[in-house]
């Protein structure tokens, strides 16, 4: 089989996505999250997992316990994976239903599927009372694939050290390489759990604000913000080729513009958060897209309430769009509504511009009760408010790595070639009807 799929043979395959699965402390679809956050509800909250006496911070994004259940899957199957992999399942489902795919024999092999979750590998499983063995469990993305019956390329990423948002810019350039033409891609995690915590704590990540007002805790961009708060969930999305898309009929929700990734590399062989470098990363995802400043409607941030993340990416806005970014364009922090998902962050942050892209509305951040004057930033406080958007960037920041996309709403896309040249034998997936 060629995999010569693409309008024009000298040109990468452009990329769209088509399906949308998540998995949050705020629901399991955008629709409930978007009411959800216009009802000024939080999905940070006590929590209920664990005995936290021991911990400064007792407050979590928790997946309300009827969340973590999918009646979709055999209880036996469901009940065999990891909360991650039960997560991503979820997560993967609903976006491969929502994309119409139907996956088959005939077409797995040019489906790919990219997931970065932080999840240990190595796990104790008790076999009786008085000993227990290490198991290996496969990675969340392996267990998805496996489900989905994917057998083109499958890369499990390791979200201790990356992002989600670097899982969906690698499925893209799997695609423009032409190595599959739909990939799986996104980010999970779940990491509520006392070992995890305490780790943070020993390492002075976690807020101490708020734990008896947990809805105040996540503040983001705030002037006395003192850390972030742990969240868990997943977001997937389906990605396709243009061709493929338009050849089978699929909804597009949007189109993967530009992307790029950096490296903090720091000083003395410790890797840092840089502004410079997260800068360039937000500069190479906007040149690559071919849009210019002034066509950037929102720039989602990465933002989680760490006094030096927070003003470092904030400094490396201002790198980019200068020193007028605050009067043309909104930059609102997500996790001020769900705390830190992880690997998940970046997708769920992704995931909510593209419903904020059909409904024309910028989404707020919450919390933020004195703004900081050295981040002088629009992050949009008074709640949503109805404008025209139409591009948008998402933004991560690590302590070392950095990634950024570029995508548009369908509305905004630049015209969409006639002349595909798709071989007739190459496996288009059938609508779901």
């Amino acid at each position: 089989m060629t995999n010569s799929y693409s309008q024009k043979d000298n040109l990468p395959p452009r990329v769209v996505i088509t399906g949308i699965g998540v998995i949050t402390p705020l629901g399991r679809s955008l629709g409930a999250i978007w009411s959800a956050i216009e009802n000024n509800e939080s999905g940070v909250r006590n929590i209920t997992r664990f005995d936290t006496s021991s911990l400064e911070s007792k407050v979590a994004g928790e997946i309300q316990e009827s969340d973590r259940v999918d009646n979709r899957f055999r209880p036996d199957y469901f009940q065999s994976l990891s909360s991650s992999s039960r997560y991503t399942a979820s997560a993967a489902l609903t976006a491969v239903q929502a994309a119409g795919l139907s996956l088959t024999p005939e077409n797995s092999g040019k489906i790919a599927c990219v997931i970065a979750s932080a999840e240990s590998q190595d796990m104790a499983v008790l076999t009786d009372e008085k000993s227990a063995e290490i198991t290996n469990i496969p990675h969340p993305g392996q267990s998805v694939a496996a489900f989905l019956g994917i057998t083109g390329p499958v890369i499990p990423l390791d979200g201790k050290y990356v992002s989600g948002l670097e899982a969906i810019i690698e499925a893209s350039e799997i695609i423009r390489r032409k190595d599959a033409y739909v990939a799986i891609a996104g980010g999970t995690d779940a990491q509520i759990d006392a070992a995890t915590f305490a780790a943070s704590e020993s390492r002075k990540e976690l807020t101490t604000q708020s734990n008896t007002n947990p809805d105040l805790a996540s503040r983001p961009l705030d002037k006395d913000r003192n850390g972030k708060v742990l969240s868990e969930g997943s977001v997937v999305f389906v990605l396709e080729a243009l061709e493929v898309a338009v050849t089978r009929g699929a909804k597009i929700l949007a189109e993967i513009e530009g992307q790029s990734l950096t490296f903090s590399a720091g000083s003395n062989g410790r890797p840092n958060i840089d502004p410079v470098y997260i800068g360039r990363s937000i500069q190479g995802a906007l040149l690559s897209s071919g849009r210019i400043q002034s066509e950037i409607d929102v720039l989602m941030l990465d933002a989680c309430g760490s006094q030096e993340g927070d003003l470092a990416e904030a400094r490396a806005v201002h790198r980019v769009f200068g020193a007028s970014v605050r009067h043309h364009m909104y930059t609102p922090a997500l996790k001020s509504h769900v705390g830190d998902m992880g690997a998940a962050a970046a997708p769920f942050a992704l995931a909510l511009t593209i419903e904020a892209m059909s409904r024309q509305q910028i989404p707020a951040t919450r919390n933020i009760e004195n703004e900081a004057s050295d981040i002088d930033l629009d992050a949009n406080t008074k709640g949503f408010r109805a404008d025209a958007l139409r591009v948008a960037m998402i933004n991560s920041v690590s302590i070392s790595n950095n990634s950024t996309v570029t995508i548009c709403d369908p509305t905004a896309m630049r015209e969409i070639p006639s002349d595909f040249n798709i071989p007739e034998d190459l496996p288009i997936p059938e609508l779901n009807i």
